[in-house]
């Protein structure tokens, strides 16, 4: 149940409606989008993103997602922090830096670090454990424009402006793989206990057709906010142990709120 909620960076991608919006609208520095997942009716936790500018580097954002368990439930313990660095060029998002870090209940950390070099080529992997000690180090040559788990929530953000279907290359778990997306501009409408009407959004449906990060596996689904900010509304996915819903719950956006329909 609760490793399920590692998953959650993968399948939280969002649309657009038929309309055309600017795709520099999707970054907004200090943008904070926090969310609660349930396994059925139980919390089982929450999940906040976090978007900066970084000063002194052009279209460059420093992107965090922070995971955490809920405390009610003694029997379990989750604590990450996903940081991905990404540049906006030529048009494309692409990560420049990515780090998973884990804490554990007797406050260790492990950290996993990705270094992308595109002039050359490559991405340096490097894992280093619970005990300070490197477990792993690879480099894999970059044979297209990966995404990493967390910028592949900004990377549909940004590239949903049609109908369509899209294998987009992703490093999951120390190597290479593909997310299949299906981005469809009908809209559609969605209900979140945030506020108390229909929200107008656009739906998505996604698979894989392998285990990714903690037992995420087969079909997911997401509907988003149908306007040029593209906010994550609620999403749907399966993993090992059964159905595990995400919902918005509230937002730091300048002059944002649900969309009515």
């Amino acid at each position: 149940m609760i490793k399920s909620l590692i998953s959650i960076s993968l399948v939280l991608l969002l649309l657009l409606s038929s309309k055309t919006f600017s795709q520099s609208t999707v970054f907004e520095d200090g943008e904070e989008l926090y969310y609660e997942v349930y396994y059925s009716f139980i919390n089982i936790g929450w999940v906040k993103f976090n978007t900066e500018k970084v000063i002194g580097k052009k279209d460059t954002y420093l992107c965090t997602s922070t995971i955490r368990s809920n405390d009610a439930l003694p029997f379990v313990y989750v604590n990450y922090v996903f940081k991905s660095q990404v540049e906006i060029k030529d048009n494309q998002i692409r990560p420049t830096y990515f780090e998973s870090k884990e804490t554990n209940k007797d406050s260790q950390q492990s950290l996993l670090t990705y270094n992308f070099n595109y002039d050359s080529g490559f991405v340096d992997i490097k894992k280093v454990g619970f005990n300070n000690q490197v477990e792993y180090t690879n480099r894999i040559q970059l044979n297209a424009n990966y995404q990493d788990g967390l910028s592949i929530f900004y990377f549909a953000r940004f590239n949903y402006f049609n109908s369509h279907r899209e294998d987009v290359p992703v490093l999951i778990n120390q190597d290479k793989a593909n997310i299949t997306l299906d981005f469809n501009t009908d809209k559609t409408n969605a209900d979140i206990g945030a506020v108390n009407y229909d929200v107008s959004s656009v739906h998505l449906e996604g698979n894989t057709n392998y285990d990714l990060v903690f037992g995420l596996t087969g079909n997911f689904e997401g509907w988003f906010s149908n306007d040029n900010a593209r906010i994550p509304l609620k999403a749907k996915f399966r993993v090992q142990i059964g159905n595990v819903t995400l919902e918005l719950k509230t937002w730091k956006r300048l002059n944002w709120n649900p969309p009515k329909i």
